[in-house]
């Protein structure tokens, strides 16, 4: 990523988002930090920054945030809004939709998360994907053989339909592959071909770590149906 990627970070207590502030600036975000909604309206009419999503404690009231974001949003009118935080009972749940956030980053997450998270916020990745199958965010090592050796990589996101492996080793587009990783206490071994490397000099995708594009071959129904159901909980932990 850029460090040309700004959001506002709204923060109660600045010691404890001290540690998301700094892994922020890590992945190439800058977080401009307020104190509260009405800042936030503030900095963002000020137009000084171009904005690219606001972060929110999850424990903001609905109704103020609401009033906020449509502040911000006649100023920028596509611009997303996580909530972060512990994870807050259904009904403030409900009340952060109706305001308009959409994503969640609860506490707990791991490096993996927060970068899939800040990707889909950048990209202003909406609900409705035109993907035929959703990714998910992984952070599991996974075992990967081509031509009859073996390199260690870290998976990174999932689908059913193939998954993206973060190595500075990515294999060359076409190259035929067979992964081993767990998942959940699952253990899956999966054939595949890489469809594109990240590699330097040849970013086919920037906001992704360097690695390689999966497409999955001749998956089992079972396994298919065990990969269907880890997506569908992990995105609907990721979603408010």
């Amino acid at each position: 990523m850029s460090t040309s990627h700004f959001i506002v970070l709204i923060e109660t207590d600045p010691a404890f988002t001290e540690t998301l502030a700094t892994r922020l600036v890590r992945i190439g975000i800058e977080p401009i930090r307020v104190a509260n909604l009405d800042e936030a309206v503030e900095v963002v009419e000020s137009r000084q920054y171009a904005f690219c999503g606001v972060l929110v404690p999850a424990e903001t009231g609905g109704k103020q945030v609401g009033k906020a974001l449509k502040a911000m949003r006649r100023i920028e009118p596509v611009l997303p809004c996580m909530a972060y935080g512990k994870q807050p009972d259904a009904g403030q749940r409900r009340l952060l939709v109706r305001a308009g956030v959409m994503l969640a980053l609860w506490d707990g997450y791991d490096p993996g998360v927060l970068r899939f998270q800040i990707n889909r916020m950048v990209s202003r990745e909406r609900q409705a994907s035109t993907r035929t199958t959703r990714r998910a965010p992984v952070h599991a090592p996974v075992r990967v053989t081509v031509g009859g050796r073996k390199k260690d990589g870290i998976l990174y996101s999932l689908s059913e339909g193939g998954c993206f492996i973060e190595s500075p080793r990515a294999s060359m587009d076409g190259a035929q592959l067979n992964l081993g990783f767990e998942i959940e206490d699952h253990e899956f071994e999966l054939d595949g071909v890489v469809v594109f490397a990240n590699v330097p000099g040849n970013l086919q995708r920037p906001n992704l770590p360097l690695g390689m594009g999966v497409r999955f071959e001749d998956v089992p129904k079972q396994v298919l149906n065990s990969l269907a159901r880890f997506i569908r909980e992990r995105m609907n932990s990721l979603e408010v």
